[in-house]
């Protein structure tokens, strides 16, 4: 490759419009720097040498030219914003035929190979008059020696993609990212213009927008105000045993969502270890590919809501909020700005976002002694105030505590899912002997029972 066409691909990266955020990045910046020293006027192979092992290192870190694409999934544009919010048909020609244009630029700066920049390096040195010469003819510091990273050629044989391990059941959610991403990167590599971007705004329509391309599962952090991804619990709802009633409402009340129909927050209230969160986790691998997303917050974020729904609401998804334990003193107010919140605010809740919530407590302020002893007046209102926070989930799910043959079963079925060959008696006596010694009788208690059993069969397979 000569210095005109190095030039060439530097100018192009330069003269991006759709996708420009993608210059701001360090790492296409420091590919961007290299490019444009190989092609200057001013040759300095020394500034060359240094930004080629910068780039070569920040490249086999972030696996570069696969790390582009995550960027073009990730950047915030006219094209992204035009495609939330009104869906890839309300696109307009225009702005197709420009982000087109720009994807074959990127995917020829990502076609060109380290050994392509090399011979340009090298041949640029032939044509120079340069001090300490003779510095520059051997390993390391030649540029023929100089250490490379994967190529795109490579990619396109499969060999930087991930294997499809995530393609398992308890996996299911990350399974369905990846082969979406994956079909998306194959049409980056491989399509038109047009076909590339008609790829991209199906995944955007898809799977939504930014950092909500991709990820399933999110956290908000209050501390930087931001939204971040996370890995997403494999829990499976035929994993929760013996919760058969608590599932079916909110089963029902998610698929109302998921279908435009009237569904309601909900509060899932019980002891713990009872399955209350873990049901909550176990939607996201039920009906992630129904558009369900899941967004965790605390309870000490609420005061952030309205930023959040903001945020989501410009997505082509549904989100539920999950807050997980959620309870408030007597003494805290934060109450009545979530009652504020999930109904009779100023600014409505968005149509794809719902609120589920779990709690140990089932009206979710505790009450004090001293609340007793005021004036029947007084303790009604104080009850009604507490009460309405409740009322305003719309949906309360009772998850109550086993008993000792409900404990057993849940025993029982987790352990002949986990393919477990212990005699029937055996086990159960077993497991009431881990209830005496450990926790009190729940589904926790009873999963916890069934892996420390298969630790020990495996310590006895490989000892």
């Amino acid at each position: 490759m000569n210095r005109t066409k190095i030039t060439r691909l530097s100018l192009l990266f330069d003269g991006m419009v759709v996708f420009r955020g993608l210059i701001g990045d360090p790492v296409a910046a420091s590919c961007q720097s290299l490019l444009q020293k190989i092609g200057s006027k001013e040759f300095d192979l020394m500034e060359i040498y240094k930004d080629y092992h910068h780039f070569c290192s920040l490249a086999t870190q972030v696996h570069w030219p696969d790390y582009l694409w995550e960027r073009i999934l990730q950047d915030d544009n006219e094209l992204t914003r035009q495609a939330a919010q009104g869906g890839k048909n309300r696109v307009s020609t225009g702005l197709r035929q420009l982000a087109g244009r720009e994807l074959l630029y990127l995917r020829e700066i990502a076609e060109l190979t380290a050994e392509e920049i090399k011979d340009a390096v090298n041949a640029r040195c032939e044509e120079q008059e340069m001090e300490n010469l003779a510095l520059w003819q051997e390993a390391p510091l030649h540029p023929k020696t100089w250490p490379i990273w994967i190529s795109l050629q490579e990619m396109k044989m499969g060999d930087a993609y991930p294997t499809e391990t995530y393609g398992q059941e308890e996996s299911y959610a990350e399974g369905y990212l990846w082969s979406w991403q994956r079909r998306l990167k194959q049409s980056l590599l491989q399509g038109t213009a047009e076909e590339m971007v008609e790829a991209l705004l199906s995944y955007y329509q898809t799977m939504g927008t930014g950092l909500f391309g991709q990820c399933i599962a999110l956290k908000w952090r209050g501390e930087t105000e931001r939204l971040e991804g996370v890995r997403p619990d494999p829990m499976r709802i035929n994993k929760l045993i013996n919760q058969e009633r608590e599932q079916g409402i909110i089963l029902q009340n998610t698929e109302f969502f998921l279908k435009d129909l009237p569904a309601n927050n909900v509060i899932l209230y019980g002891n713990r270890g009872t399955g209350k969160s873990s049901l909550v986790k176990a939607l996201l691998q039920e009906y992630c590919d129904q558009g369900l997303r899941l967004v965790e917050l605390s309870k000490t974020d609420l005061q952030d809501y309205p930023k959040i729904i903001r945020l989501l609401a410009k997505q082509p998804l549904k989100f539920i909020l999950f807050i997980d334990d959620l309870s408030f003193e007597d003494t805290e107010g934060d109450y009545k700005n979530l009652k504020t919140l999930l109904e009779g605010g100023l600014e409505g809740k968005p149509q794809n976002v719902l609120i589920y919530a779990t709690s140990n407590r089932r009206h979710l302020i505790r009450e004090t002694f001293g609340e007793r002893q005021v004036d029947e007046v007084h303790r009604r209102d104080n009850m009604e105030e507490k009460l309405s926070l409740s009322d305003r989930f719309g949906i309360t799910v009772t998850f109550p505590t086993p008993d000792q043959e409900g404990y057993l079963k849940i025993v029982e079925k987790l352990a002949a899912q986990e393919g477990l060959a212990i005699p029937r008696e055996d086990l159960r006596q077993q497991a009431l002997r881990w209830v005496m010694n450990h926790n009190a009788r729940s589904g926790r208690t009873a999963r916890q029972f069934v892996n420390f059993l298969l630790a020990k069969q495996g310590m006895a397979t490989h000892p």
